[in-house]
């Protein structure tokens, strides 16, 4: 039903995001909630990267539990995940990352759920923001 790309997790994981308490929301109320393959090695970048600083392993660990507690799936990589992903940079210049995540909802047929108004340039998605998705699929809604 809903996919979260990486955006929505940063969110979730830092008090001091503006976004949190709506990031917050979103874990609590939307179900079922998928999360974005790629949002995990992306997230494993900007660490490696030094521009997000977290303690490992207490970072993955919790990150874990807060899946497993919410039941968030992650969904499964696939290489038309990939395939798709070239196309979407090709075609609207989306980021590497980016792409994935649209492609990934795309592929599963998901609605992607992000901060970032780049992919409501992108067609073939069903994009909303998280204040839209809050509003239209809280407990469990409809589309």
């Amino acid at each position: 039903m809903v996919l979260v790309e990486t955006d929505v997790v940063l969110a979730l994981a830092s008090r001091e995001d503006r976004h949190h308490s709506e990031a917050v929301d979103i874990v609590r109320n939307i179900k079922p909630l998928k999360l974005s393959p790629y949002a995990l090695i992306e997230l494993d970048l900007l660490v490696l990267s030094g521009k997000l600083e977290v303690r490992i392993p207490t970072f993955y660990e919790g990150l874990e539990r807060v899946l497993s507690y919410y039941g968030i799936e992650v969904v499964k990589p696939r290489p038309k995940h990939l395939e798709k992903g070239w196309e979407l940079r090709k075609r609207y210049g989306l980021t590497y990352f980016d792409s994935l995540h649209a492609s990934t909802a795309i592929i599963e047929n998901e609605v992607l759920v992000s901060y970032d108004r780049i992919y409501a340039n992108v067609k073939e998605l069903k994009y909303l923001t998280p204040g839209e998705a809050l509003s239209r699929y809280r407990f469990g809604g409809s589309p």
